[in-house]
C-alpha cells in the first residue's frame, strides 16, 4: 500500500479566550493551548467517530466525525479553563456518554483547587441537547491533571506534569494513585498504550503501559527522540529475560528548513511542532516551515525514508501572528485520518480579535507495517528536510554514521564513495578484533544494520554495488525476510548477473529463500537458455548483453535442486511461474540428463572400514561424506533430483501432455525411473534385517550421548541370565526371543 497524505479540510474554528492571555500568572509559564482535541473511536452509531473539543474560555463539545455536526455541548463561561483535552466515553448499552475535563480555573472551584479537579458530565443520547439530563459532578484529585486517558472498562487515568499517576472509576472514585519518584522531574509529553499493541514489555491481561518520558515520540516497539536543534533518533525496545533492552534502530536524523530549529534555545519544544505514531515505525510529523507553511511529512523511522508529505497555508485568522510561533497539536483517530489543531499562543499572542484557533482533518493512506517495498526509491524525497552529512566526512566508529554515509552516497549516485564508506569501516573494525585477538569483527553486522544497508543498495536509483551486496552474502549475514519484496526479486531487478553472482551466491549462504523467488528466477534462466539455444541455431553472431550474463540452466537447476524446500510451497511457485511448456521442458531434460548419470552408478551398500570411526562417546560411527564419490558436484544427489522430478510433474503434466514435443522426454524419464524403481524392490527386503542393526546403532548413540551404561559386556549379560534360570525366574511369565 502508497502512503499518502491528502488535503485536510476544516472541522470547527473557535475564538481565543481574552481572559487566559490576560492573566498574569501565564506570563512565565509555557504556551498553553487554546484548543485540545481528541478522538473516541468507541463510539455507538458513527463509522468515524466523535471528536471531544475543549475550548479555552467556552466549554467542552462533541462532534460527530462524519458529519461535523454537534453532538453534545457543555458550554463553561469564559470564566472556566481546561489543563488537558477532555476525554468521551459512549456506553452502548446504557446510551450514554460521559465527558471528563480537568479544570484549571473556574469560578465554581476554589483556588487551592484549580488544577486538581475534574468535572463528569453523563448525558442520556436519546435526549442530546436535554440540559436536565446532563448530570454533573466533580472530584479533587491529590494532584495536578495535565492528561486524562480512558483505559480499562470503567476506568480513567490522570497523570500530572511532575509523574504522579492516579487511576479513577467511572465515577471519579480514586482506586489507586502513585506519587512521583522525583521531586524535580518535569514530564514533557506522556504515553499510554493498551496491552495489544505493546510488544517490548509484558504484563497481566488487560494491563496498560504508562511510559513518561521528557521526549516527543515513543511508539509500539519504537522509541524516538526529538531534540532541539532537529536531531532526530530512533531506538528499538525490546522484551529479554533479563529486562528491556533499548538499541538503535536506524541511523538518526537530522531535520532542516523547520522554524522550531530556527527559534531561540528558550523556546519550548512541542508547541510548534507535533508528532503522531500511525503504527510500529510510521509517523506523522506536522511542522512550521520557514517560508511560513504547515507541513506534514510522514516518516518511516525504520528506514529513514519519508513516504509522504503535504503543505498547508496557515490560515488567515492566525496569519497576522508577528511571529511563527504557535501551538501545533497532531492527534491520531480511529479511522484513516488524524486531527491538525492550530491556535495562537495564549500566553505570548497579541491582544487581535480576528486571531481563532482551527481544528483540521488529515486524510491518510498508511500502510499497515513498514517494508522495504515502501521504502525502496524513497531515498531522495525527503532531501529538502534533511541536513545530510558529505558522503567523505570522516567515519565514526559505528554502524549508524557508516549506514549515513553510504546512504548519502548512493542518493548522490557515488557509488565509489559508498562502497570506500563501507570498506573502510569494515576494514577498520577487523584490524581492531585482529588485534584484540578477537578473530573476525561480526557483531556490528546485525541484523537491522545489514537490513538497512540492503534498503539502501538495492533502492531502484542509477547505481548499484554488487560488491557490498556479495560481501554480506559471503558473510552469511543476509537474510530473505529482509527484503520485503523478496531477495531474489531485488536482485534480478538490479541484473546482478556477474561472474559469482549474488543470485547463485544467495542459494548458499542465504537459509530462507522461498520457493516462489527460486521459481521466478529458474523461470528467467530457462527462458535465456531457449532463446541462446535458438540463437545459436540461427548463427547469429552475438546474443543481446543481458542474456550473455545470465548462467546456464544446469548450474542454477543444480542450485534450485540442492536448496531444501517444501513440496506443497515448491508446487505451487511452479504452478505459478513455470507457465510455458517450452520452459518446463527445458528443465525437465536436464533432469532426465541427471537421471541418465545415475542409471550406471554404483550402488555402495558397504562402508568401507576407513569410512568409520569412533565418536567422542566410543561409539563407531560413519565419517561425514563417506558417500561423496556419488555426488561429483556437477549432478545432485539421486534422492533431490527424484523430489524434484516428481514435484514438476505434479505441477506441470497436464500442459506437458498437450506439448507434443516434452512427450519423449516423459518416455525417457519413465524408463529411467522404472529401473530405479527395481533397483528399490531388489535392495528393499534387506531393510527387515537390517533395521535391528540400525536401531541398535541409534540406541547406542542415544544412550552414549545421555551417559548410560550398557550394563557390562555380553558375557556378563549372558551369566546373569542364565542365573536367573537357575533361580526359576520364568514359568508363565517367562519371555523368550527367537531371532532368524
Amino acid at each position: 500500500m502508497d502512503a499518502s497524505i491528502d488535503e485536510p479540510f476544516h472541522v470547527a474554528t473557535y475564538s481565543v479566550s481574552q481572559r487566559l492571555r490576560k492573566s498574569k500568572a501565564n506570563k512565565d509559564k509555557p504556551p498553553v493551548a487554546n484548543v485540545f482535541a481528541s478522538h473516541d473511536k468507541f463510539e455507538p452509531g458513527s463509522s468515524s467517530g466523535y471528536i471531544t473539543v475543549t475550548v479555552q474560555g467556552d466549554g467542552v463539545h462533541i462532534l460527530d466525525f462524519a458529519t461535523l455536526h454537534p453532538v453534545i455541548s457543555h458550554t463553561l463561561g469564559p470564566s472556566t479553563n481546561f489543563s488537558s483535552a477532555s476525554v468521551s466515553i459512549f456506553e452502548a448499552q446504557e446510551n450514554t456518554c460521559a465527558t471528563y475535563s480537568g479544570i484549571a480555573s473556574s469560578a465554581d472551584v476554589a483556588v487551592e483547587d484549580c488544577g486538581r479537579t475534574l468535572w463528569m458530565w453523563r448525558e442520556n443520547l436519546s435526549s442530546p441537547g436535554d440540559r436536565t439530563s446532563q448530570k454533573k459532578k466533580a472530584a479533587v484529585m491529590p494532584h495536578f491533571i495535565s492528561d486524562i486517558y480512558s483505559c480499562a472498562p470503567q476506568r480513567l487515568l490522570l497523570l500530572s506534569a511532575a509523574g504522579d499517576v492516579t487511576v479513577v472509576d467511572a465515577d471519579l472514585n480514586i482506586r489507586s494513585t502513585v506519587s512521583s519518584p522525583s521531586t524535580t522531574a518535569a514530564v514533557l509529553q506522556s504515553f499510554v498504550f493498551p496491552k495489544e499493541s505493546i510488544s517490548f514489555y509484558q504484563m497481566k491481561p488487560g494491563g496498560l503501559a504508562i511510559v513518561n518520558f521528557p521526549f516527543n515520540q515513543i511508539t509500539s516497539g519504537y522509541l524516538s527522540i526529538m531534540t532541539k536543534d532537529g536531531s532526530w533518533v530512533s531506538f528499538q525496545i525490546e522484551s529479554k529475560n533479563d529486562g528491556i533492552r533499548v538499541y538503535s534502530a536506524a541511523q538518526p536524523l537530522r531535520l532542516k528548513s523547520l522554524s522550531f530549529i530556527e527559534t531561540s534555545a528558550e523556546a519550548r519544544l512541542g508547541s510548534d511542532i507535533s508528532l503522531i505514531a500511525l503504527n510500529t515505525s510510521i509517523v506523522l510529523l506536522a511542522g512550521i516551515t520557514s517560508t511560513r507553511n504547515i507541513v506534514l511529512l510522514l516518516w518511516d523511522l525504520q528506514y529513514s525514508v519519508l513516504l509522504a508529505s503535504h503543505m498547508l497555508a496557515i490560515p488567515s485568522t492566525l496569519s497576522n501572528l508577528p511571529k511563527l510561533t504557535m501551538t501545533l497539536s497532531l492527534t491520531a483517530s480511529a479511522s484513516p485520518q488524524a486531527l491538525l489543531v492550530l491556535s495562537p499562543p495564549a500566553a505570548d499572542a497579541p491582544n487581535k480579535s480576528a486571531e481563532r484557533s482551527s481544528i483540521f482533518a488529515v486524510p491518510l493512506t498508511v500502510p499497515k507495517m513498514s517494508t522495504i517495498s515502501n521504502a525502496m526509491g524513497r531515498a531522495a524525497a525527503g532531501t529538502q528536510w534533511l541536513d545530510l552529512p558529505p558522503a567523505d566526512e570522516a567515519l565514526g566508529s559505528g554502524p549508524a554514521t557508516v549506514l549515513a554515509s553510504v546512504r548519502a552516497a548512493m542518493a548522490n549516485n557515488d557509488l565509489e564513495a559508498a562502497e570506500k564508506a563501507f570498506f573502510t569501516w569494515e576494514a577498520s573494525e577487523r584490524q581492531a578484533a585482529e588485534s584484540n585477538n578477537d578473530g573476525e569483527c561480526q557483531l556490528a553486522l546485525g541484523h537491522s544494520f545489514v537490513r538497512d544497508i540492503l534498503a539502501v543498495v538495492l533502492q531502484p536509483v542509477a547505481v548499484y554495488s554488487s560488491a557490498l551486496v556479495r560481501f554480506l552474502l559471503e558473510k552469511r549475514v543476509v537474510s530473505a525476510s529482509m527484503v520485503d519484496a523478496g531477495l531474489l526479486a531485488a536482485l534480478k531487478q538490479r541484473g546482478d548477473w556477474t561472474p559469482q553472482n549474488a543470485i547463485e551466491m544467495c542459494t548458499q549462504t542465504v537459509i530462507d529463500l522461498a520457493e516462489s523467488d527460486l521459481m521466478l528466477i529458474l523461470q528467467t534462466v530457462a527462458e535465456h537458455s531457449r532463446a541462446k539455444g535458438a540463437a545459436d541455431a540461427m548463427d547469429v553472431d552475438a546474443l543481446p548483453p543481458p542474456l550473455g550474463t545470465i548462467p546456464e540452466l544446469p548450474t542454477f537447476l543444480n542450485a534450485c535442486v540442492r536448496y531444501r524446500t517444501s513440496p506443497t510451497a515448491l508446487r505451487v511457485a511452479i504452478h505459478q511461474h513455470l507457465v510455458q511448456s517450452e520452459d518446463v521442458l527445458a528443465v525437465l531434460e536436464v533432469l532426465d540428463s541427471w537421471l541418465s548419470h545415475w542409471k550406471g552408478a554404483e550402488i555402495i551398500a558397504l562402508p568401507s572400514k576407513k569410512s568409520i570411526y569412533k565418536d567422542a562417546h566410543g561409539v563407531p560411527v560413519l565419517k561425514d561424506g563417506w558417500q561423496k564419490t556419488q555426488d561429483d558436484g556437477a549432478n545432485p544427489p539421486l534422492i533431490k533430483v527424484l523430489f524434484f522430478i516428481q514435484t514438476l510433474l505434479d505441477a506441470s503434466l497436464l500442459a506437458l501432455l498437450q506439448h507434443t514435443p516434452a512427450h519423449a522426454v516423459l518416455r525417457r524419464l519413465l524408463s529411467r525411473i522404472e529401473l530405479q524403481i527395481q533397483v528399490t524392490e531388489q535392495v528393499d527386503p534387506l531393510r527387515g534385517a537390517l533395521e535391528v542393526f540400525a536401531r541398535a546403532q541409534a540406541k547406542a548413540l542415544r544412550e552414549a550421548k545421555e551417559g548410560k551404561k550398557d550394563g557390562g559386556d555380553w558375557r556378563q549379560r549372558r551369566r546373569l541370565v542364565h542365573e536367573r534360570a537357575a533361580m526359576a525366574v520364568g514359568g508363565v511369565y517367562q519371555l523368550e526371543e527367537l531371532v532368524l
